[in-house]
């Protein structure tokens, strides 16, 4: 559970110290890299909260999975001029509102 936060620390610091022009970066990139985080960490936390340890593999592998999948999803609809901006991120958002109903009293 650990490597999540210190890499979004990292890329805090990375992004903080460096001229990175995040506006050449499209915004539904951008939303695409906040939902996936959002879905792993809250997968993590639920991982964690039920007792399984040793989880970081399958929350980073989560991670990268879900943000190479919606960004293809992403560039093959701005190619083909269909917009699958919402298709991409559907499967990550049903994701993370599954791991926040975990979380829900019973």
């Amino acid at each position: 559970m650990w490597a999540i936060p210190v890499l979004i620390i990292a890329g805090f610091a990375i992004g903080y110290f460096t001229k990175i022009p995040f506006d050449l970066i499209g915004s539904k990139y951008l939303a695409l890299c906040f939902i996936a985080l959002l879905d792993s960490i809250s997968y993590g936390l639920t991982r964690d909260l039920s007792g399984q340890k040793k989880n970081n593999p399958p929350i980073i592998i989560r991670l990268v999975l879900g943000l190479a999948l919606g960004g293809f999803i992403i560039y093959f609809g701005e190619k083909s001029g269909i917009d699958l901006y919402l298709v991409a991120l559907l499967p990550l958002t049903v994701g993370f509102a599954l791991n926040m109903y975990k979380f829900l009293p019973k």
